[in-house]
């Protein structure tokens, strides 16, 4: 019999001798094959290559290898329907990740390497991913940054807001930035502002803090969200290394900077991800709605007592298992950051119903009837609660 066991060690081998027999495959160093949960023959490997494109025409013909030993063979222990392949760096972080239907992985084999990218699930984290990641990331702070100050000086100061506003050597340098790239004056703050550095930003704002209070939690967090982003801003700029952890702090400081200020910055919110959040959320609350397993008429209907709370504790059962399984899925949303705190309204609603209906569960164990009718009071109160958010919600997301 043929074991998983030594299937992996025969496919590992190929993999390895593989460019001995193909002039276009790259030496493969693999670091393991394995089973992967129960259906997807998953490859991990060192790549030559630094670079997410060039790294996934790497994958390719580990893919097409695979396609080549299973395409025709079947094993009665092993029912593969995946392939997965990840790539490492030297200090064996994952910086790319590749899963591929069997049907996707045929068109290695036809020829059709193009196809099959297109048809590939890729998560990718490579140094040159990271790079493109965080120039996005600051790229949307400052310029969320500039619009805002643009709407806030220009309300204060009017059309003439820069040199109003910011007739100081802040402003001189600015302009003086504008003069050495096109040899002209210029005084149109809505041009001006381009130019400005993160701490010029920091500066504009600080110097009109009470007309941007709604927007940050404090003017000693903000300037420390400022200085943070200049220090990732330098590494960025000059095209150095950025790391997992560098990245995960700019998210945050996107969110720190960004929040309050999208609120009234309409065209910069992503159209994509708000339509996304509600859609999703629309999906969840009415693709699966929830039903008691036993009505309240066979419940009523119900001689026996002990057979009643049974059906009334394996609604109860019922109802906490969708919750935790809605609850699950509105966790797993990508939120847009200025519906962040609704989506936080909205979780907590549900997180709070579920608390409320396993403390009912657990009291219909006790039989203290008024324990019960506190724990069901409790709810209903919660219910309205629930349904003025919903209203609200509507009204605002319609």
């Amino acid at each position: 019999m043929i074991t998983i066991e030594n299937l992996t060690r025969m496919v590992s081998a190929t993999l390895k001798t593989l460019h001995i027999f193909s002039n276009n495959c790259k030496e493969i160093n693999v670091k393991d094959v394995y089973l992967l949960n129960e259906d997807t023959l998953c490859c991990d490997f060192y790549p030559v290559s630094r670079k997410s494109y060039d790294i996934k025409l790497e994958i390719a013909p580990i893919m097409g290898c695979f396609n080549g030993i299973f395409r025709d063979m079947n094993y009665e222990n092993v029912n593969l329907l995946n392939y997965a392949v990840r790539a490492f760096d030297e200090n064996n972080n994952e910086i790319l990740y590749a899963l591929s239907t069997k049907t996707a992985a045929e068109l290695v084999g036809k020829g059709g390497s193009i196809e099959w990218l297109a048809s590939t699930f890729f998560q990718i984290n490579t140094e040159d991913f990271r790079l493109a990641q965080a120039k996005q990331i600051i790229s949307e702070i400052e310029n969320g940054l500039r619009e805002i100050v643009k709407i806030k000086l220009r309300d204060q100061f009017g059309d003439d807001w820069w040199e109003q506003g910011l007739n100081s050597k802040l402003g001189r340098d600015v302009k003086k930035i504008y003069f050495n790239n096109f040899g002209e004056d210029c005084t149109d703050g809505d041009i001006l502002i381009a130019y400005t550095f993160t701490l010029q930003l920091k500066e504009i704002i600080l110097s009109y803090y009470n007309l941007f209070t709604n927007y940050f939690q404090s003017s000693a967090e903000f300037e420390t969200s400022m200085d943070s982003l200049n220090k990732l801003r330098r590494e960025e700029a000059h095209n150095r290394p950025i790391s997992n952890l560098d990245l995960k702090n700019l998210q945050t400081l996107h969110e720190e900077l960004l929040s309050g200020v999208l609120q009234d910055l309409k065209s910069l919110q992503s159209v994509y991800l708000t339509e996304n959040w509600r859609g999703k959320i629309k999906k969840i609350m009415t693709e699966k709605r929830y039903k008691d397993v036993y009505t309240d008429l066979e419940i009523s209907n119900e001689i026996d007592a002990g057979q009643k709370l049974f059906k009334i504790r394996e609604n109860k059962s019922s109802l906490i298992s969708y919750l935790d399984d809605t609850i699950l899925k509105l966790k797993s949303i990508t939120i847009p950051i200025h519906k962040k705190s609704t989506h936080k309204e909205l979780l907590s609603c549900f997180e709070h119903y579920r608390v409320l209906q396993k403390s009912l569960f657990d009291e219909y164990s006790t039989l203290d009837n008024k324990r019960i009718d506190i724990v069901k009071d409790e709810i209903k109160i919660h219910d309205r609660k629930m349904d003025e958010f919903v209203e609200k919600f509507l009204l605002n997301e319609k």
